[in-house]
């Protein structure tokens, strides 16, 4: 009587390919066993139909014909009559296209990344990247020489949208390169894809407080508000004279007006997350050292955008005037007149600042999309 030791089959069914490039020939394999006489295979599809049942010789089978899907997959060595000894497991396979990675960046200037100099709290940003053929095995890294930034987290929206979360807390400043990696396939590079920078100032007095001061928001009693419209935009005044500003009900955001966005500003505070001054709508969760920002909704980071859009950090507004530019349609109208205000006031802005807003106000202007 011949006797198989199959039960080390179970032991050294070990690899299902699932992770598929488009060239060459898309196989599972598994560990041979000495004294099989061949294999059966059986595969099902999502639905638990049996859409392959197979006596074979090799430890391996060719599944090229199968198209990109969720599958489980079980294997038997054969015996001496040609009979399933012993099944493995059901084990789950995905066939997937790993194609090269491809990725469209809106602005050819580097995403600018904050760095504060305090290291009391983590400054952590997010990162939107687009282009193609994205996979959740598609590996993410952002570097230059010996140096990478910690990415927090990592989303795969779709197969076009990639959302990150980067901790530049203790980053070096610079430009980082992005590399783009899908398994089998060569890394997509694109240079100086973010920048870290240190803002030119920073301001030893909380945001909100500047805002305030910078706007000339004066509060006063019961649900009214006055707020001053001989606004300070970087230190210069212009002449209006003074109306009253009252905090709209059921109006979207989009349809603020300038001086009603700057009065929601200062009335939604988080009071549960005191080491922030972050508008309480745009939170997600409040930590110690760091705050983790709410971008489910375009409304959430349209109103985060404004609140950069009216700091005293340059880099910061930069980056607002780039993020409305291309987020135009429909076109949010307190950031449009804040912009205008920027605009007539440019000779105050630094020369860096000024070319921005010079190469994104028009395009807000006329945004069609």
């Amino acid at each position: 009587m011949i006797r198989f030791n199959f039960k080390i089959f179970v032991i050294l069914f070990l690899f299902v390919s699932s992770l598929l490039s488009q060239e060459g020939t898309k196989l599972i394999a598994w560990k041979p066993i000495a004294e099989a006489n061949g294999y059966q295979i059986q595969i099902k599809d999502k639905t638990g139909k049996l859409i392959l049942d197979k006596k074979i010789d090799t430890a391996y089978h060719s599944i090229e014909e199968l198209p990109s899907g969720i599958y489980m997959v079980r294997t038997a060595p054969l015996n001496l009559f040609k009979k399933p000894a012993v099944w493995s497991i059901w084990k789950d396979l995905e066939i997937i296209i790993s194609e090269p990675p491809q990725i469209v960046k809106e602005v050819e200037k580097p995403i600018i990344l904050p760095k504060t100099e305090s290291k009391k709290e983590k400054t952590i940003s997010p990162i939107s990247i687009e282009g193609e053929h994205f996979l959740e095995a598609t590996k993410v890294d952002l570097s230059k020489k010996d140096d990478q930034l910690p990415i927090v987290s990592k989303e795969v929206k779709s197969s076009e949208r990639i959302e990150l979360k980067v901790d530049t807390t203790e980053a070096k400043t610079g430009p980082y390169d992005l590399t783009v990696t899908n398994p089998y396939q060569k890394p997509k590079v694109v240079k100086n894809f973010v920048q870290v920078e240190v803002p030119k100032s920073e301001s030893k007095q909380e945001n909100l407080e500047e805002i305030k001061k910078n706007e000339r928001v004066k509060t006063v009693p019961e649900s009214s508000t006055q707020v001053s419209n001989n606004q300070t935009i970087n230190g210069n005044n212009s002449n209006t004279q003074k109306q009253k500003v009252t905090l709209p009900k059921g109006k979207p955001f989009r349809d603020f007006s300038y001086e009603e966005m700057m009065l929601f500003l200062e009335s939604d505070v988080a009071v549960n997350c005191k080491n922030t001054k972050i508008p309480a709508f745009t939170l997600s969760e409040c930590h110690k050292t760091y705050v983790i920002l709410n971008f489910s909704s375009e409304d959430n980071q349209s109103v985060f955008e404004f609140y950069k859009l009216v700091s005293e950090n340059e880099t910061n507004r930069i980056s607002a005037y780039r993020y409305f530019s291309s987020h135009c349609n429909p076109k949010f109208r307190p950031a449009i007149e804040r912009m205008e205000l920027q605009w007539k006031n440019r000779t105050n802005l630094d020369p860096e600042e000024r070319q921005s807003l010079a190469e994104e106000l028009p395009k807000f202007r006329s945004c069609s999309r």
